[in-house]
């Protein structure tokens, strides 16, 4: 079977829903709202929630992890250890500070950039080695304190939210056209 794992970092709390942090759950939940004729099963897991699409060609699971953003990396290490799941074909979403608000970068690989979602991960499976799918979600001021800027809510909903759309159009391109096609398509979007 050809299973394709995208998993949102977010914070599973209700105060949480609207914040910077959960944007990549926004995605997820575009995704399964689009698709929803497509969805075989939604389930709770030891430390993540599951919702299962199948297509023609492949079965797509969206994974909310309930183990909070900074420990994102333990609900991918349990993930992982499933044998139908693959790190070739993973989607980490994660908010980006450094991209412009609504803007979106689809990378393979690379460090952290100081996202302690993408730290854990890293840390838990021991590789950079994976895509990730970034939402611009604005920079703190300078004397911010930037924990409480992911925590806050989003101030251009629209904007973000549009890119949320685009984003999950990305997930779809990368998996049914490849990588380096979604990256021209959506790059800089």
């Amino acid at each position: 079977m050809n299973n394709w794992l995208i998993l949102g970092l977010g914070n599973p709390d209700k105060k949480y829903e609207k914040t910077k942090h959960n944007v990549p759950w926004w995605v997820l939940d575009i995704l399964e709202n689009k698709f929803s004729k497509n969805k075989q099963y939604e389930k709770n897991e030891k430390n993540h929630f599951e919702v299962r699409l199948d297509f023609d060609l492949y079965s797509l699971y969206l994974v909310y992890p309930s183990t909070y953003v900074n420990n994102s990396g333990v609900a991918m290490k349990d993930l992982l250890q499933k044998e139908k799941f693959s790190l070739e074909k993973t989607i980490v979403i994660s908010d980006d500070i450094r991209l412009e608000e609504g803007r979106l970068r689809i990378r393979r690989k690379g460090s952290s950039g100081g996202h302690n979602g993408l730290n854990s991960i890293i840390n838990h499976i021991g590789s950079e080695e994976f895509l990730r799918l970034k939402i611009g979600v604005g920079k703190p001021h300078e004397n911010e304190d930037q924990i409480k800027f992911v925590l806050s809510k989003v101030k251009n909903f629209e904007l973000v939210n549009n890119s949320c759309i685009e984003a999950a159009e990305a997930c779809i391109s990368i998996i049914e056209e490849g990588t380096k096609t979604a990256m021209e398509k959506y790059n800089g979007v």
